[in-house]
């Protein structure tokens, strides 16, 4: 019973730890990187914190084995790497779209999509030495934001793609340039708190 409530009291630490790291990462960029611009771009601080965090967190899921791939039918090989996204990614991707939500007249869903597609490009299975984070964000956002203009355009919004890539260029340029500076401490942080779960 009481490693039950300490799953749930991890659970419930993980999910309030995510909340707080939005909410302030949103206050960041609104009071902070809003000001900055780069050819009528800024800074998405808060679509980039998103991709790294699904980037680092990953998935939990094990990657399927050589044998496995023999002895599996493709529809659950395919469930299999359909469900393997980043869970945590999805849910810090879910509570920014939901603040952005009181700016934009949608809930952006390309935050969570984001935040469980970086799940497959789990730091655990890449080289932590390598700066993959940097072309990972700047595709990743060129991607969020085609996929939040869609959706603009879907509700009436016509003119969005001409200005689209106007502004996706230089915002997933500016993203890109910051990846480094958040993912590196984001991973270290992350190797030391796995490192303490796993002495206690």
């Amino acid at each position: 019973m009481s490693v039950l409530s300490m799953r749930a009291r991890q659970k419930a630490w993980d999910i309030g730890l995510t909340v707080c790291v939005s909410a302030l990462v949103w206050i960041l960029q609104q009071a902070v990187l809003s000001n900055f611009t780069f050819q009528g771009a800024f800074c998405n601080l808060p679509l980039t914190m998103t991709i790294l965090w699904g980037f680092v967190f990953g998935s939990r899921m094990a990657p399927i084995l050589p044998d496995e791939l023999r002895s599996r039918s493709v529809k659950e090989i395919f469930l299999h790497q359909l469900s393997s996204g980043s869970w945590s990614g999805l849910i810090f991707g879910a509570f920014i779209a939901a603040i952005y939500s009181s700016v934009l007249p949608l809930y952006p869903v390309s935050y969570p999509i984001i935040g469980w597609i970086t799940g497959y490009f789990c730091m655990r299975n890449i080289n932590p030495e390598t700066l993959l984070c940097i072309p990972l964000v700047l595709l990743a956002t060129v991607f969020a934001d085609f996929i939040t203009a869609t959706q603009l355009m879907l509700c009436g919004h016509a003119d969005v793609f001409p200005h689209l890539s106007q502004i996706a260029l230089p915002e997933a340029l500016l993203n890109a340039l910051i990846a480094p500076f958040i993912y590196f401490p984001m991973r270290h942080w992350h190797d030391f708190n796995r490192a303490e779960h796993s002495a206690t």
